[in-house]
């Protein structure tokens, strides 16, 4: 029992990075987590942290117990989610995270999940691309959704569904028939950095030697639609994102040869701590209602194109997240 104290005392210290906030965390005093960490620093030999004037930093070997403790954390999180579900207890928490775009293919599945196992509560966090991918590598979220080629390592990405980035734009703007030029020289509105969407058409903008004449970056897709419908600028964006709008005749896709932005999403997560039982049953969920969508989008034919690769693992040290 004193080792576990010692252990959950450094993995707050780790997380946090000062000591007042690591004893707010585990609602002990800041002198007991000091003792924790000098205890567990004395028992292993070796120093864990550099103490500084106001947070701490640490060290290789701080680093490396604070990895494996936090691997620790979330095995006996999984372990008791699985015994419960094992049990035929459906309660618990599963954590995913998705993409601004990804919300648009997990709203379906999200519903479904919730309708088939009420008393599991599902925590979703939305963010860009990459950060919602470090909550996978730190065991803060079982599985994420995201559009593009994951760069993190030590996780496993598999291809959900084939996506269009398309032009869209007021009615009106699209009834003139805009060419490439024509649309370089309106506003661009897109989501933030980090979007893998704008990252995505950012490139085919530059491989076609064509620069906007103004940007506008807003913090949400359904902002950046209601700026393209009230005629603010054209925006490059999910055909998943906008099915709503152009069914209600809100916005409308400008077909501009040659541009053809394609690109996959896919479902990541951690290689080395395998899925929960819940995790597990959102993933089926989640294809299955994919399948439903690509198909509804493509008139009748499905443009899933499932596979699983292992991203290859980086020689760069491995980040902690502090916050979504």
């Amino acid at each position: 029992m004193q080792l576990e104290a010692r252990l959950r005392a450094f993995a707050a210290l780790a997380r946090r990075s000062s000591f007042s906030a690591a004893a707010e965390e585990l609602v002990i005093s800041q002198p007991a987590v000091s003792k924790h960490v000098a205890e567990l620093e004395a028992e292993l030999g070796t120093k864990l942290v550099i103490r500084g004037p106001r947070r701490i930093q640490l060290t290789p070997a701080g680093e490396f117990v604070a990895d494996h403790v936090e691997r620790a954390e979330a095995l006996v999180a999984q372990a008791a989610r699985g015994a419960r579900s094992l049990a035929g207890a459906e309660t618990g928490r599963l954590a995913i995270g998705t993409s601004g775009t990804g919300m648009y293919l997990a709203i379906d599945a999200i519903a479904a999940f919730h309708t088939a196992h009420p008393r599991v509560e599902l925590d979703v966090q939305i963010g860009t691309s990459e950060p919602i991918v470090e909550l996978v590598r730190a065991h803060r979220a079982e599985l994420a959704i995201v559009g593009g080629f994951t760069a993190a390592r030590d996780v496993e990405s598999e291809t959900l569904i084939e996506d269009d980035i398309v032009i869209v734009a007021a009615p009106p703007v699209a009834r003139a028939h805009p060419s490439l030029r024509d649309l370089e020289r309106l506003t661009w509105i897109s989501r933030e950095e980090g979007s893998s969407t704008r990252a995505a058409f950012e490139a085919a903008w530059r491989d076609l030697g064509i620069a906007p004449a103004g940007r506008i970056s807003l913090p949400s897709w359904e902002a950046v639609k209601l700026a393209v419908a009230k005629g603010a600028g054209v925006s490059g964006i999910s055909r998943y994102a906008v099915t709503t709008e152009l069914a209600a005749g809100t916005l409308a896709v400008v077909r501009v040869p040659p541009w053809r932005v394609r690109r996959h999403f896919s479902l990541v997560h951690a290689r080395d701590i395998p899925l929960s039982p819940p995790a597990e049953r959102f993933r089926s969920i989640l294809l299955s209602e994919l399948a439903k969508l690509a198909t509804s989008v493509s008139g009748g034919r499905s443009r899933r194109a499932p596979r699983k690769t292992s991203v290859p693992r980086s020689g760069a040290r491995r980040g902690r997240v502090r916050r979504a």
